[in-house]
């Protein structure tokens, strides 16, 4: 029988070799995991495999977190960890029945979405002199607008990954899922224009985004970009990368794009997680009524 830090070492590499998870979410398993480990050996010392996944020994770790006022979202989430690694071991013979199924998962409020305004969407488009760094942060702020793409993904683009003559650019999203998503004129404009003035080599491979290094601009510079870009046009606390890919759903479906078609570009693998901007688009929807339903206008005298 493997050991329990074993078996989370060989869940962790099953993360991210086989399922293409990002290193900044194995990060977070590999939190809760340790937690998990932690609390074991203190409650039962050193325990086998099958000591720790049990019913009572998964609800008295989560129990433990509820106990000390931990935030029912990060509670949520230790519950999907411990019910994804328990699936793991079933799946591979660890274990013979899965503890985890009859965990509960704390009832979350969704806050709605942060997301710009057309007009704050609109007030981005300024001229841009030939400077490399200000094209750079232009053109990223434009493409995560453009195309609704998650940080990690715009992190992980490299130059031949832009269509520059076709206006697409091919996006690597969660369990290296490929998928073709269309990019605005002004995001190609300000890519080229970028291009051109950059001092670094720019071989097909290389970095989409680089310092002044020449090194692939790192996530937290990302967002530090798009933080200051946000700055100028709004005043609302959140500042993210996350704020243009909902500013882009959003925008798309009160523009009349089919929710489907808006799934596909934003790389959901279900339905659901994009109905959250259907609730953003009331006043989109109450448009449409309007015009389609025969009894929503205005009686005739």
């Amino acid at each position: 029988m493997p050991s329990l830090t074993s078996v989370i070492q060989d869940f962790l590499e099953y993360l991210k070799k086989q399922r293409g998870y990002s290193n900044h979410t194995i990060d977070a398993y590999r939190r809760d995991l340790s937690q998990f480990a932690a609390f074991t050996e203190k409650e039962i010392g050193k325990p086998s495999v099958n000591q720790v996944f049990t019913k009572q020994v998964l609800r008295a770790f989560i129990y433990s977190f509820s106990e000390k006022g931990v935030r029912p979202r990060t509670v949520a989430r230790k519950v999907a960890t411990l019910k994804s690694i328990s699936r793991y071991c079933v799946k591979n013979s660890i274990i013979q029945l899965n503890p985890a199924k009859t965990l509960s998962t704390p009832k979350l409020d969704k806050p709605l979405p942060s997301f710009l305004t057309q007009k704050q969407a609109e007030m981005m488009i300024m001229p841009v002199p030939d400077d490399e760094i200000l094209l750079r942060n232009r053109a990223i702020v434009e493409l995560l607008y453009g195309t609704g793409m998650r940080l990690a993904e715009l992190h992980a683009l490299n130059v031949d990954t832009i269509d520059r003559k076709n206006g697409l650019v091919r996006v690597l999203g969660k369990g290296r899922k490929e998928r073709i998503v269309p990019v605005t004129p002004d995001a190609i404009q300000l890519i080229e224009r970028y291009l051109t003035v950059r001092s670094m080599a720019k071989a097909h491979d290389d970095p989409l985004f680089v310092n002044k290094k020449g090194q692939r601009l790192s996530r937290r510079q990302i967002e530090r970009i798009v933080t200051k870009e946000l700055a100028a046009v709004s005043r609302q606390k959140k500042k993210s990368p996350h704020v243009l890919r909902h500013s882009f759903a959003t925008h798309m479906l009160d523009g009349g794009a089919d929710i489907r078609a808006v799934k596909e570009l934003l790389g959901h693998s279900s339905l659901s997680s994009t109905q959250v901007y259907t609730h953003i688009s009331k006043e989109h929807l109450h448009k449409v009524y309007k015009q389609a339903h025969p009894r929503a206008g205005e009686k005739e005298e």
